[in-house]
């Protein structure tokens, strides 16, 4: 089992996942190196000598090119951080699935299809989403799963939309769930006792319900699968139901701490409030070797993206880890310098990840090479720690490797 924290998107993700990818890096621009501190108790490095190819290793502040579009994107981000694991849900739901998604559109929302993730939202019909969604402004979707073997697992999908207005929230989730399933398979209605409101689509071939729930300018979307079942041709309505109560009840109650923003301050929200996104390697164009959107997370959004979740928990908690920044690599923001060496110590150290040579002039970082049963799309990692910034990167190639983590590191020198 690979471990932890960077569940990755391939390149089958297609151009869909691609258009997801670049939409904060393309409203991007540099506007200067910025003065954020840093703590440099590390052996020096000549940053002259490192290797960093074609990367960029100077920080760069932020801003948008369009604050309005990218301003639904951040409220997306937002969302991340408070919608609910589904291990909240169900403490047996461990295994995250690797859809974790900011969407502001039908594309970003079910980009996982293109790789023919039929588990995951791409089981929804969603030609018509944008008829169907009039008002809405961004939505944040996660999941998990029983079993590492899909096989044999039940699973939760869960998302939240949020909308300009209650009405438009409350017609939405009427107009999505007649929409309904894409595959034609004999869907019917289905009813919650809980939540006699909540539009629900019963799938029984598939043992698959979706339930769409309005709850003021939000719409909870819980999409509940029981593989097992369906393929030993069994069937749990009830069961799935009561998934579902429990994934809208976890999500409302959540939700009560989230305040929208306005639709006229969207344009006004932070593209980078914690100042991470200035430090983290930019990606470069068309590149699809790292997770599907550019931003940052707190904690709590950033599990979501875990593969081993219990793992990737504890190392948060031992580590005290509170920000995670996504672009060609990921940044974290540990508790401390200490915290941060101790983070890539065990990131670097697990079963089938094999220590290479570190990059040339820069011996502080740490290199594996996957050799493991699983497939795994980019075998290269490396990790570094700077005061309490600890960085990973990841690739196909040792060289491309090593060039992105001395950049990284410079980056993350540079922004003191």
């Amino acid at each position: 089992m690979r471990h932890g924290f960077g569940r990755l998107r391939s390149a089958r993700i297609g151009v869909r996942a691609a258009a997801a990818a670049a939409l904060v890096v393309s409203v991007l621009v540099s506007a200067g190196c910025g003065s954020t501190s840093h703590a440099a108790d590390e052996q020096p490095v000549d940053l002259s000598k490192l290797d960093t190819g074609n990367y960029s290793t100077k920080p760069r502040n932020v801003e948008a090119k369009n604050p309005a579009q990218i301003g639904r994107y951040l409220e997306a981000l937002r969302l991340g951080s408070v919608v609910p694991l589904a291990q909240d849900i169900d403490p047996s739901l461990t295994y995250n699935v690797p859809d974790v998604n900011p969407f502001t559109d039908a594309d970003s929302f079910v980009a996982d299809q293109m790789a023919g993730n039929t588990a995951a939202f791409g089981w929804l019909n969603m030609t018509e989403f944008d008829a169907n969604t009039p008002g809405f402004v961004a939505g944040f979707q996660t999941g998990a799963r029983s079993n590492k073997d899909s096989t044999i697992s039940y699973e939760l999908k869960n998302a939240v939309m949020v909308f300009e207005s209650d009405d438009a929230a409350a017609a939405a989730a009427i107009a999505l769930a007649r929409s309904g399933f894409g595959k034609n398979e004999g869907t019917e209605p289905a009813h919650s006792t809980k939540y006699p409101t909540a539009q629900i689509a019963w799938m029984s071939k598939s043992q698959a319900l979706a339930s769409w729930y309005a709850t003021g300018k939000f719409i909870v979307l819980a999409l509940v699968i029981n593989h097992e079942n369906a393929t030993l041709g069994e069937s749990d309505q009830p069961g799935l139901l009561a998934l579902s109560d429990k994934a809208i009840a976890g999500t409302a109650d959540r939700l009560k701490t989230f305040q929208p923003t306005a639709k006229d301050k969207l344009a006004d929200l932070q593209l980078d409030p914690e100042g991470m996104l200035r430090m983290t390697l930019i990606r470069p164009a068309g590149d699809l070797t790292a997770f599907a959107f550019d931003g940052t997370l707190d904690a709590h959004g950033a599990l979501r993206a875990a593969e081993d979740l219990n793992t990737t928990r504890a190392l948060f908690e031992k580590t005290g880890v509170d920000s995670v920044s996504y672009g060609a690599g990921q940044v974290v923001r540990a508790r401390d310098s200490a915290a941060a060496e101790t983070y890539i110590a065990d990131k670097s150290a697990v079963k089938f990840q094999h220590r290479v040579d570190p990059p040339p002039e820069l011996s502080t970082a740490r290199c594996v090479e996957y050799h493991g049963p699983e497939k795994n799309e980019f075998p290269f990692r490396c990790y570094v720690a700077y005061g309490r910034y600890a960085a990973e990167v990841w690739s196909t190639q040792k060289q491309d490797v090593y060039q992105r983590i001395s950049a990284q590191y410079a980056m993350l020198v540079n922004s003191r």
